[in-house]
């Protein structure tokens, strides 16, 4: 299930991560993005997310209707007829139906926030998103990072943090400053050493050495796409079991 394109989403690596372990109450999700993982569980889920912008979007798709967004839909098809690639701020819509669109339809690339301007071979995911709606009322979502999370009985961690240094377009409304720039991998090495919990920590290439302290086994290796240069680069998706059972 996912609700919306965001970089760096894991929702196509799901099936080869192990399920929450027996006696688990919650899925709590430090950084929460499309919150892949709590969305393809049953339990209460908990997600902390330093974006502006995110927090707006699951904000309005935790209370908005079908109906809402297929207007939503017709609104892009109504300025695409009249302009190639219409500008998603002449739209004057809130801030959580404006990341929407932007996530989904503006830059060459979806799933960032790079661009205000809707490209037309994109299409809004409304099958996908409407099938997430009711899921997403059982997320709690907190505008804060990572580290306020609290250690609870019963709560199993999914840890999908930025790649140090990545571009990918994850830029805060408020600081104008990318969220990989400013994440710090010894954030993550706290969080994780304040809980007792079970752990799933995933990381992208270079993972056993920026974290170290931890047992790595990759997971898979895949080609994305080069956002400055163009084409594809080749990755390996890692993945890490702590406190696991």
């Amino acid at each position: 299930m996912k609700p919306f394109k965001y970089s760096g989403c894991k929702t196509k690596l799901l099936s080869l991560y192990r399920r929450p372990p027996q006696g688990t109450l919650r899925i709590v999700e430090p950084y929460l993005g499309t919150g892949a993982y709590g969305l393809s569980t049953e339990l209460p889920c908990l997600g902390y997310e330093t974006s502006t912008e995110v927090v707006s979007l699951w904000k309005w798709l935790q209370s908005t209707t079908q109906t809402e967004l297929h207007e939503l839909e017709f609104l892009l098809a109504e300025a695409r007829s009249k302009e190639e690639k219409p500008d998603i701020r002449e739209f004057k819509l809130d801030l959580g139906r404006q990341t929407y669109l932007r996530l989904n339809v503006a830059s060459v690339i979806t799933g960032q926030l790079k661009s205000w301007k809707a490209y037309p071979k994109h299409k809004l995911p409304i099958r996908d998103t409407i099938a997430c709606l009711e899921r997403m009322k059982d997320f709690e979502v907190v505008h804060a990072t990572a580290n306020n999370y609290v250690h609870r009985d019963g709560d199993m961690l999914f840890v999908d943090p930025p790649y140090v240094g990545t571009d990918g377009g994850y830029i805060s409304n408020e600081s104008k400053q990318d969220h990989g720039f400013l994440y710090r991998p010894q954030d993550t090495i706290r969080l994780i050493s304040s809980t007792k919990n079970p752990v799933i920590f995933t990381y992208g290439n270079g993972a056993p050495d920026v974290f170290p302290e931890y047992e790595w086994a990759p997971v898979k290796k895949m080609k994305v796409p080069n956002i400055k240069k163009g084409g594809s680069v080749e990755r390996t998706e890692w993945v890490s079991y702590i406190n696991w059972p």
